[in-house]
C-alpha cells in the first residue's frame, strides 16, 4: 500500500478520534507541535524510519522529545504508530490530518507570491476574491519572490493564478499574434 494512502487511513482514524473527543483544537495544536518537530529535524526522521532502531527505542525517543509539550493523547496516538510499524510515515499522516481537517472547516489555503510586498489593504482585497472564487475561507501565506516583475503568482491547491506582468504580457503578445486583440 502506498505511503499517501496509508497516511491518509490514518489520519481519517485520527480525525475521527478528536471529533468523537470535541477537543479538536488542543489536538490540533499538539499535533502541529509533533509536525513541526518531525518536519524540523532530520535526525528524528532518520530515527523513525530507520529499521535497525527497535520500536522500544523509538517509542522512547518520542516520549522524551514531547512528554512535557504535548497532551497524553497525542503522545498515546503517536506511540501506538510506532507499535503498528507505520512511524516512517508519521509526517505524511500529520499533514494528511491538516488536510482533512481544513477541508472539514472549509479552509483552503492559498500560497501567495509577489514582486513587492501587498499592504494590508491589497491582501485584504485579495483574500476577499480568492473567498468569492472558492467559496471557502481563504488562508494566505505570503512571501516575496524577486523574479517576479510585478503582479502575484496565487497557488491554491493545483490551481495556480498567475497575475504576473510577465504573464500579462505573454497573453497580450499571443493575442496580437493571433490578431485577436479585441479587449
Amino acid at each position: 500500500m502506498s505511503n499517501l494512502r496509508v497516511a491518509t487511513r490514518y489520519a481519517s482514524a485520527l480525525m475521527e478520534l478528536t471529533n468523537e473527543q470535541k477537543k479538536s483544537g488542543t489536538i490540533a495544536d499538539d499535533l502541529m507541535i509533533v509536525k513541526n518537530a518531525v518536519d524540523a529535524s532530520r535526525d528524528l526522521r532518520n530515527i523513525l524510519a530507520s529499521p535497525v532502531v527497535a520500536k522500544e527505542k523509538k517509542q522512547t525517543v518520542l516520549r522524551e522529545i514531547f512528554k512535557k509539550k504535548i497532551s497524553e493523547t497525542v503522545l498515546g496516538y503517536i506511540t501506538e504508530i510506532v507499535v503498528k510499524g507505520r512511524e516512517n510515515v508519521l509526517g505524511e499522516i500529520l499533514t494528511q490530518y491538516f488536510i482533512l481537517r481544513d477541508v472539514q472547516q472549509g479552509i483552503v489555503r492559498v500560497d501567495v507570491k509577489t514582486s513587492v510586498e501587498f499592504s494590508a489593504k491589497q491582501e485584504k482585497d485579495l483574500t476577499k476574491q480568492l473567498e468569492a472564487m472558492t467559496k471557502k475561507k481563504v488562508e494566505i501565506s505570503f512571501s516575496l519572490d524577486t523574479s517576479i516583475k510585478g503582479g502575484f503568482i496565487a497557488r491554491v491547491g493545483d490551481t495556480v493564478l498567475d497575475g504576473s506582468v510577465k504573464r500579462q504580457l505573454e497573453i497580450l503578445k499571443m493575442k496580437l499574434k493571433q490578431g485577436s486583440f479585441n479587449n
